[in-house]
């Protein structure tokens, strides 16, 4: 059974200037029509130089989760396929689009990466688009799905809001057993990835899986408030002061 613990919280640069944390994630096990369980996680994090990126990336991760939670609802006998996706993303942007038409505003008001996961048995579908990262394990082996898309110039990514999203969007579905999952924004990619080896950087992860492998299921929500406080130490300030979304799951007992 999947444990799972997820934490968004808002960078030093945010608290001086007063403005809330403009992440947002879902990160649970949904039951399929055949009642298969499947781990799904969604990470979004608003534009900083958007208006309402914080309300663009709450509207992304709910959008998300409702459109994945029908297509399994859906699913009957198939399995995952990649076309799903562009489904989900036209549904956000409608969405996003609506918000702003409403408001007087513009959908580039709401811009937000997106990055989501849906794991089951034996398969798994990865999406991604903008950077931040998603980190995966399959046995022994541990892999980046999608290196961080930043784009050509520094502070530039990515968003679901831009007329040429369909064109960033990666997707892959996978024929293998996941094991662990992590999903984090950009606010902790230099931290969680080694940019030279274009790897996860180890050393981040374990001791929170370790903690993570001895708990039972129904033990995991008061670990998200110590990985939001975890997040929000000094030592994570001190390299970065941007918002900061982790989600972290396992189904190892060690």
């Amino acid at each position: 059974m999947w444990k799972v613990i997820r934490a968004s919280v808002a960078g030093t640069s945010h608290a001086i200037g007063d403005r809330p944390c403009q992440d947002d994630c879902f990160a649970d096990v949904v039951h399929s029509s055949q009642g298969a369980d499947y781990l799904v996680c969604v990470v979004s994090d608003g534009a900083g130089s958007a208006a309402e990126g914080g309300k663009g990336s709450e509207m992304a991760c709910v959008t998300a989760r409702t459109c994945i939670e029908a297509a399994l609802r859906d699913l009957g006998p198939n399995r995952l396929e990649s076309a799903l996706v562009e489904g989900w993303i036209s549904e956000i942007r409608r969405v996003i689009g609506e918000a702003a038409e409403r408001r007087g505003l513009t959908v580039r008001d709401y811009a937000c990466t997106l990055l989501g996961a849906v794991v089951g048995p034996g398969q798994a579908l990865f999406f991604q688009i903008g950077d931040g990262a998603m980190v995966a394990a399959c046995g022994c082996a541990q892999g980046v799905v999608f290196w961080p898309d930043s784009g050509p110039y520094a502070n530039m990514t990515y968003f679901v809001t831009d007329d040429e999203a369909f064109s960033r969007l990666q997707v892959v579905v996978a024929s293998v057993q996941i094991d662990e999952l992590a999903l984090f924004s950009d606010g902790i990619q230099r931290l969680a990835l080694s940019f030279e080896q274009q790897s996860p950087y180890a050393p981040f992860f374990e001791p929170m899986l370790n903690v993570l492998r001895a708990l039972e299921p129904g033990d995991c929500d008061v670990y998200d408030e110590r990985l939001a406080s975890f997040l929000n130490s000094q030592a994570i300030n001190e390299r970065t002061d941007d918002d900061k979304t982790l989600v972290i799951a396992t189904r190892r007992t060690s």
